[in-house]
């Protein structure tokens, strides 16, 4: 019976022994799998540190790129102002002195030298409002271009449309009229002189590219019209002044074209019609 006992305990005593080394393999297994993914996730966390490192230096060239853009913006509209200057001092004396000799007071003047006078000046004025919008497209692109709301009249505004383009619009045998909303108010308050830009450059290329027909403004309440500003819808006191020709169209996939500057829906139309594509880029950000 001892040796019966003796021999059971034995055995389990080797299957226990037996399960213990199955254990210690399983241990050293597992260690082995620890040391594994010890080692991985250091090397995660140096990967992870090189690239903080290289997104840290990402970060200061950005920082001394956008300061050394930010400077040459600066430079680029105080040489664009002063170059403007610069540029229309004497272009102004130029243009008196064309007008002068186009008008031929003394009548001393062939009508070839009156003609060439008057080419003069009429190169002379494109050239003044081509000084004067990329200066303005400058002030727009460095923050600069200040706003002076005040009260204004809607009727005058009606009379400087009226007095600017209706001869315009007569000279190629246009209709032209202006029609304002019984809602629109008397008074409006805006930049009279960033208004009047505006609507200048979208009248005259109405003017421009309409050959027959008529150019319409309405002006009215903008009511539910879709604007790209949020901050403007459902506004009531919002006045949208809409431009409505029917001239030669613009094509759907050039119409975020035709705003950027320099910029025409056809190229080949500015050797027809001219311009230099500044107008609705300078509209779009005033």
């Amino acid at each position: 019976a001892l040796l019966a006992e003796s021999q059971r305990l034995a055995q389990e005593l080797q299957e226990r022994s037996d399960e213990l080394q199955r254990q210690q393999g399983e241990l050293r297994n597992s260690n082995t799998e620890l040391e594994e993914k010890a080692a991985l996730l250091a090397q995660q966390n140096r990967a992870i540190e090189i690239q903080n490192f290289q997104i840290e230096q990402a970060r200061r060239t950005l920082e001394e790129r956008a300061e050394q853009l930010a400077i040459s913006s600066r430079y680029k509209s105080e040489f664009l102002a002063n170059m403007s200057h610069e540029l229309r001092t004497p272009l102004n004396s130029l243009l008196v002195l064309a007008k002068l000799l186009s008008e031929n007071p003394g009548g001393n003047l062939t009508d070839k030298q009156v003609e060439f006078a008057q080419t003069i000046h009429d190169s002379g004025t494109d050239l003044l409002e081509l000084i004067n919008d990329i200066l303005d497209l400058a002030k727009v692109e460095a923050g600069k271009m200040e706003l002076h709301p005040q009260r204004l009249a809607v009727s005058g505004l009606v009379d400087y449309v009226e007095a600017t383009f209706r001869p315009l619009a007569t000279d190629k045998g246009l209709n032209f009229d202006v029609d304002v909303s019984p809602e629109v108010p008397g008074l409006l308050y805006t930049d009279e002189q960033r208004l009047q830009q505006v609507l200048r450059n979208l009248l005259s290329n109405a003017v421009k590219f309409t050959a027959e027909g008529d150019v319409r403004l309405r002006i009215e309440r903008a009511g539910d019209i879709s604007f790209t500003l949020p901050a403007l819808w459902n506004t009531p006191d919002v006045i949208a002044f809409r431009v409505i020709d029917t001239g030669i169209g613009i094509s759907a996939d050039k119409l975020q074209v035709i705003f950027e500057a320099f910029q025409q829906a056809d190229g080949t139309t500015s050797r027809r019609y001219g311009g230099t594509g500044l107008g609705l880029s300078i509209s779009r950000n005033i």
